[in-house]
């Protein structure tokens, strides 16, 4: 499993099939198959995950909070392990990290850990108090992570100057809107929509001279001027592990939701240049890479 990008699944689904063996009458279990959907759109994932159901899916590995939840909603029973989920409590998958209960487990990204310091590099790169947030408003997590920003902004005496976007279409217009509202650098909100639409939106906002500040390392790569955010390649590199366990007979309930070791702190330099933005030398001391 890799690290997703766009076009790649949101959902996984593994199906074993039995064998008898011919000197003993139990049954080997071989991990035999694996069907993978990327759903389109956050409307597509209920279906896909029906779907999935009906042909015999005995474990659910969804990728983000939406397929996670859908996924839940489908099934109380069949075993689940999500991956980049920023606060599974809060979304219902478990109900606490260390004993998660239930048929879930997985990996968070701790986004909503992570409202804090997105906040506080806008502050330091805006050099003003106020806080310009785009996020998704059609995503059940959505509201969740905007609060969670609006206390950090409160905590460091700034306010938050929000714009919610739906659909692919309407991005365009909102940043362009946020510009004309006097903003010169938006904070984007981490979702799986805001990843997927990453490349749009940073285009979007550099054509309005908007530099961006994303919670995915991939997107200081595609343009943005600040990426802060956890390592998803090991992530998904750890998720077979617990696949593996769950085929073993150990259960969901057993094995706590794992945390990030480790967040990465990425500076695009090129873009600073282009759009004139001065980066904070204690930030190009902090960075773990600088793109330019």
């Amino acid at each position: 499993m890799r690290s997703r990008q766009k076009g790649r699944p949101e959902l996984v689904c593994c199906r074993s099939v039995h064998h008898p063996t011919p000197t003993t009458s139990r049954s080997l279990t071989r991990f035999d198959q694996v069907c993978a959907r990327t759903s389109g759109s956050d409307a597509d994932t209920d279906k896909a995950v029906a779907e999935l159901l009906s042909r015999g899916a005995e474990m659910l590995v969804p990728t983000g909070s939406t397929a996670s939840v859908a996924s839940k909603r489908h099934t109380s029973t069949i075993p689940i392990v999500f991956v980049s989920v920023g606060n599974p409590v809060a979304m219902g998958l478990v109900e606490n990290l260390a004993h998660p209960g239930g048929n879930a487990t997985g990996f968070s990204d701790i986004f909503s850990d992570l409202s804090a310091k997105l906040v506080q590099f806008g502050i330091a790169l805006n050099k003003q108090d106020t806080i310009d947030y785009l996020w998704h408003t059609a995503w059940p997590d959505g509201k969740n992570r905007f609060q969670a920003t609006e206390q950090a902004a409160q905590s460091a005496h700034a306010k938050v100057r929000a714009r919610g976007i739906a659909e692919r279409g309407e991005i365009d217009q909102a940043i362009a809107a946020m510009k004309q509202d006097g903003a010169t650098m938006i904070v984007v909100q981490p979702s799986p929509f805001t990843y997927r639409e990453r490349a749009r939106i940073v285009d979007s906002a550099s054509h309005n001279g908007v530099a961006t500040i994303f919670g995915f390392p991939a997107a200081a790569r595609d343009g943005a001027l600040i990426a802060y955010g956890p390592d998803y390649l090991r992530m998904n590199q750890r998720a077979p592990f617990y696949v593996k366990q769950i085929l073993k007979g150990t259960k969901p309930a057993d094995l706590p939701v794992e945390l990030p070791t480790k967040i990465d702190l990425l500076v695009n330099l090129k873009t600073a240049r282009t759009l004139g933005v001065e980066v904070p030398l204690s930030l190009l001391i902090r960075a773990d890479e600088l793109i330019e």
